[in-house]
């Protein structure tokens, strides 16, 4: 007769199951493997709607151990608006007793109730982030107007009520926020006081968000009567910061000085938000000053938005030079637009050549941007890099040129047919013919070289 597995080996088998169906079915096997793996099912939510919230967060209310469980909750797929739940006052009352413990006046607990009766989905997640005191990764939505949220992250920071007793948010190493659609389909923004308090907690390490748009005016940025505690410079724990679609009109200097080693800073530009500004290079070139010996990872940016002009006028800098980069001696990931990599706003050369603005330490460059007829100037440029690669620059292993390569309607006379009569955007032959130079000296030094166009998206 065999003897059983021990739990602790079941345990391990159960984290390889990564279905969540297929974990959820292990409960109903026998009674022992329900006690044993109904925290293994707990560990991990996809929520989206207020129904599931309302079930998930009523089992953790029911059994703290279980609170104790949830490691990543995920609300990325939420569904907006929601209906109302369907549930009596007294089915509620649960939910209630717990908002009430998480308000601070009567008048406040009132309107958290009438919010979880009518289905606003932010009053419940609000109500459910506490209670998940080991949570480590999460993915959240805001709406495009809040007050639940914001004001749960500002208190925990603060160690005010509820959250000067109640351990919440210490475990939390893995945020990404982005938006919900409004009744008009669009989406909100966040300024750098929502996303502060993330950069304030203790085991954070990565941070990822969508469309942060900093003001140039930052006492505009936080309601006076909910003063939001600015972090520290070098204070941070987080090691990786990724923004979308997103607008620094100074250079996100605030999250960047906080971080107290930034390894991975990517940025992607958008002049599409109201407040929009102009791209400025040099502002992110300050605020990068204090990473320079652990920055490894730069995308300024990737595939994003630079308009002639914006709302508040000309677009002047958005082509600026970002400066050299040599000082950065740990950068070996960087992906950057032409205009703001080499200085050839005005010339037809640039005026710093590139041997002197990368860092021996790239071993990936990504250059976004490239007309056609700033090619030929590139492609020097790169053919002088791979000339130094055994003295200076050993460690490069791959180059990507992206930019406006796809045929257009006069090119007729080239030799073949133009997208118009192919219904296919294709790579201009002579664009290949203008890279083949470089083709062949990435392939004698074992570099990787893929040319692509954003249109046709073509490599």
């Amino acid at each position: 007769m065999s003897l059983p597995l021990p739990n602790d080996i079941l345990l391990l088998v159960g984290e390889y199951v990564e279905d969540h169906r297929d974990r959820y079915n292990l409960l109903f096997v026998c009674r022992h493997f329900h006690d044993l793996f109904l925290r293994l099912v707990y560990q991990t939510a996809a929520l989206k709607d207020c129904p599931q919230t309302q079930s998930f967060l009523g089992a953790l209310l029911r059994r703290p151990e279980l609170a104790r469980a949830v490691r990543t909750l995920d609300f990325h797929k939420w569904r907006s608006p929601s209906s109302p739940v369907s549930t009596s006052a007294e089915g509620l009352v649960p939910f209630t007793q717990w908002a009430r413990s998480l308000s601070l006046t009567d008048e406040e607990h009132a309107k958290w109730g009438q919010d979880l009766l009518s289905g606003v989905g932010e009053a419940w997640i609000a109500l459910l982030l506490p209670i998940a005191s080991n949570l480590r990764h999460l993915q959240l939505v805001y709406p495009k107007q809040n007050q639940y949220l914001d004001r749960m992250m500002q208190r925990a920071v603060k160690g005010e009520k509820p959250f000067n007793s109640l351990p919440a948010f210490r475990a939390l190493r893995d945020v990404s926020l982005s938006h919900l659609a409004d009744e008009e389909d669009s989406r909100g923004t966040y300024q750098p006081s929502q996303v502060l308090p993330f950069f304030q907690l203790p085991a954070m390490r990565t941070f990822s968000a969508d469309s942060v748009v900093e003001s140039s005016s930052p006492q505009d940025e936080s309601e006076p009567n909910q003063p939001v505690e600015t972090p520290a410079a070098g204070t941070s724990p987080i090691s990786e910061i990724t923004l979308n679609a997103s607008n620094g009109s100074q250079g996100m200097q605030t999250m960047i000085a906080s971080c107290t080693s930034l390894k991975s800073f990517r940025y992607q530009h958008s002049d599409s938000h109201l407040l929009s500004e102009g791209f400025q290079p040099s502002a992110f070139y300050r605020s990068l000053a204090g990473s320079k010996e652990s920055l490894q990872t730069l995308w300024l940016d990737s595939y994003g938005t630079h308009l002639p002009f914006t709302i508040a006028g000309a677009n002047e800098t958005h082509d600026e030079w970002l400066g050299p980069l040599t000082a950065f001696t740990a950068l070996k990931d960087l992906r950057i637009r032409l205009p703001n990599l080499l200085d050839v706003r005005y010339q037809a050369e640039p005026s710093c050549p590139l041997t002197d603005v990368l860092p021996s330490s790239v071993e990936s460059l990504y250059v976004e941007g490239c007309k056609e007829n700033s090619l030929g100037m590139l492609v020097g440029q790169l053919r002088t890099v791979l000339n130094r690669r055994k003295t200076q620059f050993g460690a490069l292993k791959r180059l990507d040129i992206e930019g406006f390569f796809h045929d257009e309607d006069d090119e007729d006379a080239s030799g073949y047919q133009p997208a118009e009569a192919t219904g296919v955007r294709v790579i201009k032959p002579r664009v290949y013919e203008a890279v083949e130079p470089l083709h062949q000296a990435c392939a004698e030094a074992g570099i990787e070289l893929y040319v692509r166009d954003r249109v046709c998206n073509a490599a």
